[in-house]
Parts: structure tokens; C-alpha cells; sequence
């Protein structure tokens, strides 16, 4: 009679997948130490960074003479201009460039329409949260500064055409002194005169941009967002990924070699008693 094969079922495979284990337990443990040591490895070569978020609201201008009554997205794109960041850095202490910040520096528009998110990485929290501000008051410094010398320029403008006005009423009075209606002309352009004459400081030209723009204050962050996860929790994952490797290369070893010794005969069935 034909030999009778057992077919292999599931218990066959875990026993191999067993034993394979047990036959080359040694590169399984050297693997998995390999991949606890690769692990905290790439953990500790990863630099612990520290985020800091400030932001800018953006609100309706309070008068004519603000020229910079900008969108929302233009306020944006311009704290990433390198008159605020060069500010900025003067203002954290100069201890990184430029350059640098601009690297780190990320400007986010909200879903909020009138809130501008700013998200500076430092290596440790104070940094982190000291670039964050200084980026927001560098760009406050910088509105203020801009709209101080256009409403200077603005003045001086209409100062000239007072003057020139003031001196063309002066020439007609002189021929006609006595003229009430000039007279009142003259005064009021005087008075206009006199109110522009008056010095315009950058602290009025303050009282304007924070009415518009209004500044919230990045917090010290207390956690780092790299490396997110644990030192522990990067070597865990190595170790598995190690034991796994050297786990399915032991089963294809063995698969390679042929079944095992115990198992190499195949099962027969009962033999028949010859004939007579």
C-alpha cells in the first residue's frame, strides 16, 4: 500500500517557528540588543527642541492717517521680512542670526480670520518662548517705526502747502488789510499751521498700531515636541524590530536546511502480512 503523509497543520509551524528559536538563540538576543543600542542611539542624537507660540491680532485700523491697514495675510508675510527678524534677534540678544530664526520661525494664519499663530523651536523653553515674543514685538516696533515716518512725510506735505497757502493770503492782505474775509482765512490756516508745527513722537504713532494690532504672549512651554517619543520607548521598538529580523532569518535558515532530523521520515501506515 502507498505511504500515508501527514499534512503539516498549524501546531507543526509553531513548533518549527520554536525551535528555530531555540536553535539560534544567540542571534536572536545578539539582534535584539543590536536593536535596543540603535535605538537609543538615533533617541539621543535626535536634539531636544522646545516650541514657543505668540500670536497677533489683527483688528480694524483706527484712523485715516494708519497707512499700514494691511489683510491679515499680508501681516503674515511680512513678520517674515529680515527688517523683523534682524529686530527680533536684537531684541532676543543676538544669540542666534537672522538666517537662523528664519529657519525656525513658522507664521500661521488661523482659522480664526483675524489671528495670526507665530511658532518659533529653541533648544530649551525660555529660548523657545523669548523668540516667539520677540518676533511679535519686532513686528510691533516695525508698524509703529513705518507709520511714525509716513505720517511725518504726511505732515510735512501739508505743512508746505500751509505755508505756501499762509504766504499767497499775506500778499493779498497787504493790498486789501482791511479784507475780513482774508483775515479769517488767514487765521485758520494759522491755527492749522500751529497744530502741524507741533512734534509728532513714535509713542503717538504706538497709540495707532495697538489699536490695530494687539499682541498675545507666547507662555514658557514646559514639554519638549522632540524627540516625542521616550528614549525607552525608541529602544523598545528597536528590540522589536531586531527580534523580528533575527527571528524570521533563523526560519528561513532552517526552512533552507530541510524539516528536522525527528521529522524526516514520513509516517507509514501498518505493513500488510505477505501472502502465503
Amino acid at each position: 500500500m502507498s505511504t500515508i503523509h501527514r499534512q503539516p497543520g498549524s501546531r507543526d509551524v509553531v513548533g518549527h517557528l520554536l525551535w528555530s528559536g531555540g536553535r539560534y538563540k544567540g542571534l536572536i538576543v545578539a539582534a535584539v540588543l543590536a536593536g535596543a543600542l540603535l535605538g537609543y542611539g538615533w533617541a539621543a542624537r535626535q536634539p531636544t527642541l522646545y516650541e514657543g507660540v505668540s500670536a497677533m491680532r489683527v483688528l480694524s485700523c483706527p484712523d485715516p492717517y494708519f497707512y499700514q491697514c494691511l489683510s491679515v495675510r499680508d501681516h503674515a508675510g511680512r513678520m517674515r521680512s529680515s527688517e523683523v527678524l534682524q529686530r527680533a534677534v536684537t531684541l532676543s540678544g543676538g544669540r542666534i542670526s537672522a538666517v537662523t530664526l528664519a529657519q525656525r520661525l513658522e507664521v500661521q494664519i488661523t482659522a480664526d480670520p483675524r489671528l495670526i499663530k507665530i511658532r518659533v523651536v529653541d533648544s530649551t523653553p525660555e529660548g523657545a518662548a523669548e523668540l516667539a515674543n520677540g518676533v511679535t514685538l519686532a513686528y510691533r516696533e516695525v508698524v509703529i517705526d513705518q507709520r511714525h515716518k509716513g505720517i511725518q512725510r504726511l505732515r510735512s506735505h501739508m505743512l508746505s502747502e500751509l505755508k505756501t497757502s499762509l504766504a499767497s493770503i499775506d500778499a493779498e492782505l497787504a493790498g486789501k488789510p482791511n479784507n475780513p474775509g482774508l483775515r479769517r482765512q488767514r487765521n485758520v490756516l494759522a491755527a492749522q499751521l500751529a497744530q502741524l508745527e507741533v512734534p509728532f513722537y513714535p509713542a503717538e504713532a504706538a497709540v495707532g498700531v495697538d489699536r490695530h494690532l494687539r499682541r498675545e504672549v507666547a507662555a514658557v512651554p514646559e514639554q519638549p515636541i522632540q524627540p516625542r517619543p521616550g528614549r525607552m520607548v525608541t529602544m523598545a521598538i528597536g528590540m522589536l524590530v531586531g527580534f523580528l529580523a533575527a527571528a524570521v532569518l533563523a526560519w528561513w535558515h532552517t526552512r533552507r536546511q530541510g524539516p528536522r532530523s525527528q521529522s524526516s521520515t514520513p509516517e507509514q501506515g501498518p505493513e500488510l502480512p505477505s501472502p502465503a
